[in-house]
């Protein structure tokens, strides 16, 4: 029965923790958030760099786009 619980276990998709790290002009650093992210537990950050006046966001809209079940962004 412990082999099937595992199996079982084993079946389950696997949740990633991504961090989304955001600067508007090109001359910031996302170090400071990427380090935060990654103390949070993050295994993978998405960064975007792009200006504030803008309302696009690409990279977050395709993470959005590919985030799946059990996923926490």
């Amino acid at each position: 029965m412990a082999a099937d619980t595992q199996n079982h276990a084993s079946r389950q998709p696997q949740r990633r923790l991504i961090g989304y790290a955001r600067v508007s002009t090109d001359e910031q650093a996302t170090e400071a958030q990427e380090i935060e992210l990654r103390a949070a537990g993050c295994d993978q950050i998405v960064e975007e760099h792009g200006s504030g006046a803008s309302r696009a966001r690409p990279a977050l809209a395709k993470l959005v786009r590919e985030i799946a079940a059990g996923d926490t962004l």
